[in-house]
């Protein structure tokens, strides 16, 4: 911010006003030590006052490793690690009046962050969802309330350990067509009607015509089975076909 109140609209000049960026922090109150850098670094106030860099040095000022220039050095430390220690309790108290208990528990249906999950194939994350699933909770994988992570039951296609942290996760709530007609609903993505897909069957290819893939859908009774392209399949699961086409190639090489 500072920077971008003292260059040229044409931002040429960026580099040479990094040395007043530089003074101006220095000589500047910081607070979580409660002086300026200059000020606990040379001890007393003369890194406060930048006249007190230019002028000649008085001959009443004791030398840097006089004894009671060390003394005011070690006040100074002391008073900064006190004004650090204040802020600190400062910011935990804050952080914890915002904290809530984690709503998820076993049985949950949740989200998993997008982020955990390596892509395979030649898919953009930008253009991801940015979560996977709904998928349960299994159990919780550790015993601290303030900082869990949970077991979540990830498709085995999904070659990603079952452990997340809470910050990863976000509770899965069922779409009400009563509540708002014109909502969309929080459900992945459906394909002529259908739910996404679950996972891949089988496969069949008849001459030059596309790969077709037989599958069943999240949702749905796994008896429900359908054939679609491998453009459905790609759209609706990216993931599931990224994994089957990997297997697949692998038994045919």
């Amino acid at each position: 911010m500072m920077l971008h109140t003292l260059i040229r609209p044409d931002q040429k000049d960026w580099i040479d006003r990094l040395p007043d960026i530089e003074f101006a922090y220095n000589t500047s109150v910081h607070p979580a030590i409660g002086v300026t850098p200059l000020e606990l670094h040379h001890g007393g106030r003369k890194g406060r006052i930048f006249a007190d860099l230019l002028l000649p040095r008085p001959a009443d000022i004791d030398a840097a490793c006089s004894p009671a220039s060390v003394r005011k050095n070690r006040e100074l430390l002391t008073q900064a690690y006190a004004n650090m220690q204040k802020v600190e309790v400062c910011m935990q108290q804050q952080a914890d009046r915002r904290r809530v208990p984690c709503p998820i528990r076993a049985g949950d249906l949740v989200w998993v962050s997008a982020e955990e999950f390596a892509l395979e194939q030649d898919v953009s994350r930008k253009l991801l969802p940015k979560w996977f699933g709904p998928w349960s909770v299994t159990a919780a994988a550790d015993d601290e309330p303030d900082d869990p992570s949970f077991v979540i039951n990830i498709p085995e296609h999904l070659t990603v350990h079952p452990v997340f942290h809470a910050s990863k996760l976000a509770t899965y709530t069922p779409a009400k067509s009563d509540g708002f007609p014109g909502r969309r609903s929080q459900d992945p993505p459906s394909m002529d009607g259908h739910q996404e897909v679950d996972r891949v069957i089988t496969d069949r290819k008849y001459g030059s015509k596309p790969r077709q893939y037989k599958v069943t859908f999240k949702a749905c009774n796994h008896d429900d089975t359908r054939w679609i392209s491998g453009a459905d399949l790609k759209a609706s699961g990216p993931l599931i076909y990224a994994h089957y086409e990997k297997r697949r190639l692998a038994q045919e090489a």
